[in-house]
């Protein structure tokens, strides 16, 4: 039966994706995060079809879990949905010097982090990658020791201020790229800046960040492409595309570094590493043995009401929860880290109350013409949507420990830009 149930899991998702283009044509983002659900179903099916049992184990598959996790990842997608229903045709315009502020922000903190990237690739972390095939694993290593003790203090305020505005960036790259009147410096700088946030992790032999922010910048485009016109969509899908190549060669060389000497080697970690989700909450996402009260999802909100006993990092909150079953060494996807925090039941109460909240806030405005527009700080929220579901459909929860700041930026955006909202539209 193990096998038919996740058949059965892979199959709601073609139905879904079937029934989601009937209800319109557009490739928008929640059609890329449905082809991306369907994608990391084949590869859970795959991984449990020959897990060596050694490497990789997993228990046998139950039916109600993959429910569940179909029903909450649904739940997830429905603002989305909504947004696909309405063909929106405009968005209206923030007042730019709002965005226009934030972007020269994001630029002066990517070109602060410069001086400390040519340090890394001076000293030869980039050639050791590609030409040492131990050196991915020793980066790792010693980026694994510094985050044990991270969070405690504040160092690198450029690198911080990149990180938490690193989301916003890449909405706004492509939002930049939808106006009448284009601004070619902020474009160009914002580019640079996503390329450091894109590069900066492989230094450390890292593969989640910067596969995330791919996947972010995926979404991102997806979520304004029906904005793009044709030409610029040609544009950016062979810049995407020529992207995607160049990061995965260094990528390349971290899996073979790290993983070629484990039983199914590189390519088999590859499999583990996107389709491992699933059946991970599949065995321990309703009941990991007891829960970790919000210490993950809410960190950082947590740390401010009760902050000597609220877990810095990652290592602290492992060892405060040493008896759970699964915890974030593994990848159980975003619903599991609001499972393993807070229990299935009151998991589905804040996602539906989370979600019913994000469909009011982004209702479309309709002219008396019939023609569909949504206010900036409306996109926003869609885009939050859309970057959870895009980081944590294979991975974890993308804004818990000190990511969280770039969900409080974010929600400043939103604060800053629905106040000043004007009627303009692009």
């Amino acid at each position: 039966m193990d096998t038919f149930y996740l058949i059965l899991y892979l199959l709601l998702w073609v139905v879904t994706l079937l029934v989601y283009r009937r209800r319109g044509q557009e490739r928008d983002a929640g059609w890329l995060i449905i082809v991306s659900y369907i994608g990391y179903a084949v590869f859970s099916l795959f991984l449990f079809r020959h897990a060596d049992g050694e490497y990789y184990v997993f228990l046998p598959m139950r039916l109600w879990p993959f429910v569940y996790l179909y029903c909450m990842l649904l739940l997830a997608l429905w603002p989305l949905i909504r947004f696909h229903k309405s063909n929106v045709t405009t968005i209206i315009e923030p007042k730019m010097w709002i965005l226009n502020t934030l972007s020269v922000i994001i630029i002066l903190s990517a070109l602060a982090c410069i001086p400390t990237l040519l340090k890394h690739l001076q000293d030869g972390s980039f050639l050791r990658l590609l030409q040492d095939s131990s050196a991915g694993q020793e980066l790792y290593s010693e980026a694994l020791a510094e985050s044990e003790e991270a969070g405690s203090g504040i160092s690198n305020i450029p690198s911080i201020l990149l990180n938490a505005l690193s989301d916003l960036a890449l909405l706004l790259f492509f939002y930049y790229l939808t106006l009448k009147q284009r601004h070619p410096l902020i474009i160009a700088g914002l580019s640079i800046a996503i390329g450091i946030v894109l590069l900066t992790p492989i230094l450390s032999g890292q593969r989640s960040n910067t596969v995330t922010t791919l996947l972010t910048f995926i979404g991102a485009y997806f979520l304004l492409r029906r904005y793009l016109g044709e030409r610029l969509r040609r544009w950016v899908n062979i810049l995407g595309l020529g992207l995607i190549l160049v990061l995965s060669i260094p990528l390349a060389a971290i899996t073979l570094s790290r993983f070629d000497q484990r039983q199914g080697g590189a390519v088999g970690s590859v499999v583990y590493y996107i389709g491992q989700a699933n059946l991970n909450f599949n065995n321990y996402g309703l009941d990991a043995g007891g829960t970790r009260h919000g210490d993950r999802t809410i960190n950082l909100l947590k740390r401010v009401i009760d902050p000597y006993n609220t877990p810095k990092n990652f290592q602290e909150r492992r060892d405060k929860y040493p008896d759970l079953k699964m915890d974030d060494n593994v990848f159980y996807t975003f619903v599991g880290d609001f499972t393993l925090d807070f229990g299935p039941w009151k998991t589905v109460f804040i996602f539906l109350i989370f979600n019913m909240l994000v469909v009011i806030a982004t209702r479309a405005r309709t002219d008396d013409q019939g023609k569909a527009s949504l206010a900036f700080h409306q996109l926003l929220l869609l885009y939050m949507v859309t970057c959870i579901a895009m980081q944590g459909g294979f991975w974890l929860f993308g804004y818990a420990d000190t990511a969280g700041l770039r969900l409080i930026a974010l929600l400043m955006l939103y604060g800053a830009t629905c106040i000043t909202q004007t009627t303009k539209t692009t």
